[in-house]
Formats: C-alpha cells, sequence, structure tokens
C-alpha cells in the first residue's frame, strides 16, 4: 500500500467520524460568510457591482448561494448515511447485531437501525434484487454508488457553468470596451479622455466578472471535493461490512 493510498484511507476514515463532512462544510461556509462581510465592510463588494455594467457579477454570487444550499444538503445526506454507517460496523464488531437482522427491510426495522444506504443496499443484496435497467453496471454496490455520484457529478458541471457564465462576462466586458472606440469619430483631448473612460468601464466589467466566477467556483470546489471524498467513505464502510464484518458474524 503506498503512501498516497494510506492516507486517503485515514482521511476517507476521518470524514465517517461525528458527522465531520459536515463540520467542514459548517467551517468553510463560515469562512466564506466572514469573508464576505469583511469585503461588504470594506466596501469592495459595491465596487464590484457598481463597476459591473453586466450585472453578471450579481447572477454569479445567485448561482454561489445556489451551489452552497445544494452542497449543504449533500453534506446533510452523506454525512448521516457515513454516521450510520459507522454505528452498524461497531455493532458488527461488537457482537451487539447479527447478520440476520440485515435479510430485508421489515428486519432492519425491527432490529432498531435507522434505513440508509447501506442497509437498503445490504437487504438488497441478501434478497438477490438485481441493479434498475440503465443505473449501469453490473455489480449492485457500483448501481448504489452511481445514483449517489450523479448529485455529485452535477456539482462539478454546475462549477464549469459558472466559469462560462464569467467568461461570457468578459466577452461582454470587451465588447463594451471596443464599442466606445468604434463610436468614435475624430480624436482630440476632450474625446480621447471620454473614450478612456469607456474603455475603463468595460475593462472593468470583464475583469470584475471574471474575478467572480473564479472565486466563486474555487469556494464551490472544496464542499464538492469533500462530498466526493466523503462518498469514498460511504463505499470503504459498505465494503468493509459486506466482505469482513457479515461473513465473519456468520461464521461466530
Amino acid at each position: 500500500m503506498t503512501t498516497a493510498t494510506a492516507s486517503n484511507d485515514r482521511w476517507n476514515m476521518l470524514l465517517g467520524q461525528h458527522h465531520l463532512l459536515l463540520l467542514l462544510w459548517w467551517i468553510t461556509t463560515g469562512l466564506v460568510v466572514f469573508g464576505s462581510v469583511v469585503a461588504w465592510d470594506q466596501g469592495l463588494f459595491q465596487v464590484m457591482v457598481g463597476a459591473d455594467r453586466s450585472h453578471i457579477c450579481l447572477v454569479l454570487l445567485l448561482m454561489y448561494a445556489i451551489g452552497a444550499g445544494h452542497t449543504f444538503k449533500r453534506s446533510l445526506y452523506l454525512s448521516r448515511e457515513l454516521d450510520g454507517a459507522g454505528r452498524l460496523a461497531d455493532a458488527l464488531r461488537n457482537g451487539q447485531l447479527g447478520a440476520p437482522a440485515l435479510r430485508d427491510a421489515a428486519s432492519v426495522d425491527a432490529a432498531g437501525l435507522r434505513p440508509g444506504f447501506v442497509t437498503e443496499y445490504l437487504a438488497d443484496l441478501r434478497t438477490g434484487k438485481q441493479p434498475a435497467e440503465g443505473e449501469g453496471g453490473s455489480d449492485l454496490l457500483d448501481a448504489y454508488a452511481t445514483r449517489l455520484r450523479g448529485a455529485h457529478e452535477f456539482g462539478w458541471f454546475y462549477i464549469d457553468l459558472m466559469l462560462k457564465v464569467g467568461f461570457l462576462g468578459t466577452l461582454v466586458g470587451f465588447i463594451l470596451m471596443l464599442s466606445s472606440v468604434a463610436e468614435t469619430g475624430a480624436l482630440d483631448a476632450g474625446t480621447m479622455q471620454k473614450v478612456l473612460t469607456q474603455m475603463s468601464v468595460g475593462m472593468s466589467t470583464a475583469l470584475y466578472t471574471t474575478l467572480a466566477s473564479l472565486v466563486a467556483g474555487i469556494l464551490l470546489s472544496i464542499p464538492y471535493y469533500l462530498l466526493d471524498r466523503g462518498l469514498e467513505a460511504l463505499l470503504q464502510v459498505t465494503i468493509e461490512i459486506r466482505d469482513v464484518l457479515l461473513p465473519a458474524r456468520r461464521g461466530a
């Protein structure tokens, strides 16, 4: 096992402890909110919005808020699933739960377990259910993982869309800048000063929209990366329960 693989395994194990995934979301979002308050207090937001004639910066701020809400929803869900999987693994290790408790949904409820990703997967595995057509992959766990991974793939598409919206603002800014030159006839000192002022407006629009899209994309990529690692941790615990803990309980 390489050092990088061992480090990833330790990181995945940490994500499953005490809702750490959700806690990391709160920490990163809290830092973003703190930075936003400082930027507002220093007048940076006001300068950015005022200089952006295309108003694309406001669109990017709204897109970031929507993305942050999506990451919170997914972090809450995965954090609960990781916590439930960890509790199930601990119960199997300590002999507090037997393999028959995971036979089907009724047995899961009777054992006092909260239905979730792991319990549903194990119940379907024991009853011999196959993945639904079109979910991809012949293995049941692959089908379950694909179902969860789709939301994360939307996140990376969403970040790419934000960057393209910022690039659109860059093009709008350059169009505003060049149009001021195209509409100018004879150049004298007064006209040249007016042209430079209009060009600065277009350039500020291009730069601020690019800056807003890059910052928003970077800030959103952090929680989506953590979500990907959280899903890996959940799959790792599921495989451990399936291949190690359940066979050990059957042989006990």
